[in-house]
């Protein structure tokens, strides 16, 4: 079951014209965030959609990394950076991607939320340095 929070949350991104909804798989619930803006090149297209795993404590939990819709190519190849566990959820597959908030910056309760974590998924695409993963 998704939280509350995170139903609302949804909906205002659709509101402002995101394409955005929620999906639940093996009772965990994702945020599927539709056509993040990406660079092509060095990405194999302009837009993915990333998957958000949202804790069931959502928002006195954070929200933190996302899975890349697969296939996907950078720069002919592989990301360094994409290397996590693959699930299949809504009837796609999915890589987990190793992009976490910098030291210091961590996602707060109050100040951040879907939206906010939304803009620093795509700067995992804008190959915006995250200090704390290789």
């Amino acid at each position: 079951m998704c939280p509350d929070r995170i139903r609302e949350e949804v909906s205002a991104l659709v509101g402002s014209g995101r394409g955005a909804e929620l999906v639940e798989a093996n009772g965990q619930c994702y945020a599927l965030i539709k056509g993040v803006e990406a660079p092509s090149p060095p990405w194999s297209k302009s837009g993915f959609d990333i998957l958000i795993p949202v804790p069931a404590a959502y928002d006195a939990a954070e929200l933190d990394g996302f899975y890349l819709e697969l296939p996907y190519a950078y720069n002919g190849g592989e990301h360094s950076r994409i290397k996590g566990d693959v699930i299949e959820v809504a009837s796609r597959k999915w890589r987990q991607v190793s992009w976490h908030y910098p030291e210091g910056k961590a996602w707060l309760r109050g100040r951040d939320n879907l939206e906010t974590h939304v803009v620093h998924c795509r700067g995992f695409f804008l190959n915006r340095g995250a200090v704390n993963a290789p």
